[in-house]
């Protein structure tokens, strides 16, 4: 099993795409501006075949592109419906995007909710609700791989930001706390924006999260 990433769009996100290296068969976490055209050509030359999107919150810069690669790959979007107004009707978002930025709706089939056990490239996921920086945020666990796509809601260091509508910092401390920093330390994360940490090291370094 492989797990690539590529740096796209304005506010310089993490798109996550992990393969089976026998299959080809792939699996998306996030769709940021730009993503389409960069995993297109990291597509065609290992000869992929996208089986899936996983969508971690339903702020602009993270679905920016999936009703692109809905309409082209006719795959399934996993995302928490209590993101759906986002999903739906990002223009909603636009007083805090980049100026110049369109974002298209898109309608995720598959509504996922805590606790949800996905069956993703022959292997388990498991959902977590993380609440706080959006209602629907949520974050998937590789457990065969140990690794954890965390969106916005953790970060090397720091945590998602909450000042946005319908953000709820001290929920997220709280969910953060019993759903994510349970996991074992050596679980390896890899977040919406910036570098790779892993649970331990977050457990002994985060400022945000101490008691």
């Amino acid at each position: 099993m492989a797990c690539d990433h590529f740096v796209c769009g304005p506010l310089y996100n993490n798109c996550y795409v992990v393969w089976d290296e026998e299959t080809a068969d792939a699996v998306l976490v996030d769709t940021p501006v730009g993503s389409f055209d960069v995993y297109g050509k990291f597509a065609r030359k290992n000869h992929l075949k996208l089986r899936a999107i996983l969508l971690t919150h339903g702020h602009w810069d993270h679905m920016a592109e999936a009703s692109i690669f809905q309409e082209k790959y006719s795959v399934p979007l996993h995302a928490h419906g209590d993101d759906l107004p986002m999903f739906t009707n990002p223009a909603a978002m636009m007083g805090y995007a980049v100026p110049g930025v369109e974002i298209k709706p898109c309608n995720p089939g598959v509504l996922v909710v805590d606790g949800d056990k996905l069956q993703l490239l022959g292997k388990e996921w498991v959902v977590r609700s993380v609440a706080g920086h959006t209602p629907g945020g949520v974050v998937y666990y590789f457990t065969s791989e140990n690794l954890l796509f965390s969106g916005d809601s953790l970060f090397r260091g720091s945590v998602g930001r909450s000042d946005l509508p319908r953000g709820d910092g001290k929920l997220l401390i709280e969910q953060l706390r019993s759903r994510v920093l349970t996991l074992p330390e050596s679980v390896e994360v890899l977040p919406g924006h910036g570098a790779r940490t892993t649970i331990g090291n977050e457990l002994r370094t985060n400022a945000h999260l101490r008691p």
